[in-house]
């Protein structure tokens, strides 16, 4: 009986109404530079973008987010995650060009961030980590 008023049920369907299409994919936001394109690759390249204050502000805003966990504030390598058990990270490099490869690759077990900032932020960031290294000597 039970079968029957499924088969009648299903019967009296006519099938699924159509899902809506999706919204247009949202326009990228100023300044973005698809990956692999010669932009992107000239965007990355040194010198990076003219160093002053509103750039190492985001540079500093960007560490605060992503690097201090590990790095510590002061980029010396003692960062909370170091407090609850992770092995001692080596202090940041002062050098920009080491800290864009740390930044875009897997360096000794750092996690790459090259999917999480834009090429500007990447040269924001190394160019705070040189400050603050210049600051710490």
């Amino acid at each position: 009986m039970k079968r029957l008023l499924l088969l009648l049920l299903l019967a009296g369907c006519d099938g699924w109404p159509e899902s809506p299409k999706p919204p247009a994919p949202a326009p990228p936001p100023e300044g973005a530079v698809a990956r692999g394109s010669g932009a992107r690759l000239r965007a990355l390249a040194p010198p990076g973008p003219t160093v002053d204050s509103a750039l190492l502000a985001e540079g500093a805003e960007r560490y605060a987010i992503f690097c201090t966990p590990c790095h510590g504030a002061r980029g010396t390598g003692d960062g909370v995650v170091v407090s609850r058990g992770h092995p001692p990270i080596a202090p940041l490099p002062a050098d920009a060009a080491r800290s864009m490869a740390a930044i875009a690759e897997n360096h000794l077990g750092a996690h790459p961030l090259a999917d999480r900032l834009d090429p500007r932020q990447r040269w924001a960031v190394a160019r705070y980590v040189e400050a603050l290294m210049r600051e710490g000597r």
